[in-house]
């Protein structure tokens, strides 16, 4: 069974992880009287091995990792796809675990996960916060022949989605603030394949 590290992960709303889009914290339903159905979840870490995430992929591949249940901001401009990263823009969102995929300068170190799939604004689901993920990148890639494990980084817009930097020179703080990890395949440009993600210090 899943390890959960933070609570009971009482309830989920269908298998699939990619496809949980709930409006209440663990259910798409309020309990009756417009209460949250399962408070304690919101925030729940799990950790899933190999075969276990597999199977709870629906329109991608799950792999080995850690996996969080958070809040997805009602206000966020941009709206949430799968493969992309979400930030806990101020320190309130950090506390009450709501993440948005709008990023600034400022904020492109403050990296929430990756999300798996389409999230409403304002509804719960999941994002990988460890281990092997499915990176989505931008268009145009910096490297000129993107390859298996080149360093993935942050595109420097910035934006949401990662990009294949030249794999050579010094690189700058901003940079180093927003290293996502190492691309398991190599990158290719619009797409979303694996990387492996550089361990951060998961909110908890």
């Amino acid at each position: 069974m899943p390890t959960n590290f933070l609570t009971n992960i009482t309830h989920w709303s269908t298998q699939y992880l990619d496809l949980i889009n709930d409006a209440f914290i663990g259910s798409p339903t309020s309990t009756g009287t417009g209460a949250q159905p399962y408070p304690g979840q919101l925030g729940g870490i799990i950790a899933l091995s190999e075969t276990e995430a597999n199977l709870r992929g629906s329109k991608i591949t799950l792999h080995s990792g850690l996996y969080q249940y958070i809040n997805f901001l009602t206000g966020s401009t941009a709206s949430n796809v799968a493969g992309q990263m979400v930030f806990y823009d101020t320190p309130a969102h950090r506390a009450a675990w709501t993440a948005t995929p709008d990023v600034t300068a400022a904020t492109q170190g403050q990296i929430a996960g990756v999300t798996l799939g389409a999230v409403t604004k304002g509804n719960y689901g999941w994002i990988q916060i460890n281990g092997v993920a499915n990176v989505k990148y931008k268009t145009s890639l910096t490297a000129a022949t993107p390859a298996i494990g080149d360093l993935v980084i942050l595109d420097q817009t910035p934006s949401n989605l990662a990009d294949d930097p030249t794999q050579s020179g010094n690189p700058t703080y901003l940079i180093l603030k927003s290293v996502i990890g190492v691309a398991q395949v190599a990158p290719v440009g619009a797409a979303t394949s694996l990387v492996q993600l550089t361990p951060r210090f998961f909110n908890m």
